[in-house]
């Protein structure tokens, strides 16, 4: 088979598999607006999408760190950590812009270390990211000395509660970063060199790309996105918790492979890891919907992440 004929069929994979997840988007939307009648009303559907708008920014990030054929499970405790850290300083300090910034700058600098532990250091990603997990849960804590931190200025809410013709900003935050990066992974060099080095990233280096350069980018990204997902939550709920972004980073995984993305690298696309992310978000609003008590949640999600990695193997199978 020629590379322009591999070429098509890997493309029409990826669309047969958004089909099929968006067959099962749909059937999941009609079983519980038939269980609620309360499902399909428009103050659900907006917290649904406002729910989705956090977890599937970072989902964004842990997508392509996915398509470099590597992982992050310290995004949820650094979502946590950065908006602890933002919403402490505002609240004593003000000058919530200028925290915005300090909070998306500390998220960089922790993907920037992992990258390098994972790039140069060599050391495995799970073991990197799931200390870095740790620390920072800790750091969470430490800083906010356990206790959420309220703040009820106005420029710290501003992102998350504006509306844009009554539909709430963080919604069309995700939407338009979604189209953003699917521009870049399809149309730029970039995304040539993150599918190229998760396909087969001997092959990316002999052909010239900066492999572990690639890669810390791609983690200081993740860490980036994160930091402004615990921001946008802890804007939205006018407090920080110090348990925000606990199931991040499985749900981010789950969603991303749900979607299509091969955890091994090099396939899928991240409109499919929104159609994950949507899943997860309709699960969840569901079984609350229907007053499943809230450890169905976490059953639901294992269940989730087990299917979505059940999937990506029959896929490359």
């Amino acid at each position: 088979m020629n590379g322009t004929a591999f070429k098509s069929g890997t493309s029409v994979m990826k669309v047969i598999n958004n089909i099929r997840m968006l067959l099962v988007l749909i059937g999941l939307i009609v079983i519980f607006s038939i269980l609620s009648p309360y499902f399909l009303s428009m103050n659900n559907l907006y917290a649904i999408g406002l729910t989705i708008s956090v977890i599937g920014i970072v989902c964004i990030g842990q997508s392509i760190v996915l398509l470099t054929g590597a992982f992050d499970l310290s995004v949820g405790s650094v979502a946590g950590f950065c908006g602890i850290v933002v919403a402490t300083l505002t609240k004593s300090y003000g000058m919530y812009p200028l925290m915005l910034v300090f909070g998306l700058a500390i998220g960089v600098l922790i993907g920037l270390i992992n990258g390098l532990l994972v790039a140069k250091a060599k050391v495995n990603a799970l073991i990197t990211t799931l200390g870095m997990m740790t620390i920072f849960q800790g750091a969470t804590f430490l800083v906010s000395n356990g206790f959420a931190v309220g703040v009820n200025q106005p420029d710290f809410r501003f992102l998350g509660t504006t509306r844009l013709f009554s539909i709430p900003l963080p919604i069309i935050i995700l939407v338009v970063m979604y189209m953003i990066f699917y521009l870049i992974l399809r149309y730029t060099v970039f995304g040539r060199y993150v599918y190229s080095i998760g396909g087969n990233p001997e092959a990316a280096r002999l052909s010239g790309i900066n492999v572990d350069r690639m890669r810390i980018f791609v983690f200081m990204l993740l860490g980036g996105l994160s930091s402004f997902g615990g921001i946008l939550l802890a804007s939205r709920l006018g407090s920080a918790q110090t348990t925000a972004g606990s199931q991040y980073p499985l749900n981010s995984i789950g969603a991303s492979v749900l979607g299509g993305i091969a955890i091994t690298g090099g396939i899928g696309n991240i409109w499919g890891a929104l159609i994950g992310v949507a899943i997860i978000g309709v699960l969840k609003s569901g079984l609350i919907m229907i007053n499943m008590p809230s450890y169905y949640q976490w059953i639901a999600n294992g269940i989730v992440l087990i299917i979505a990695v059940y999937l990506d193997t029959r896929r490359r199978q």
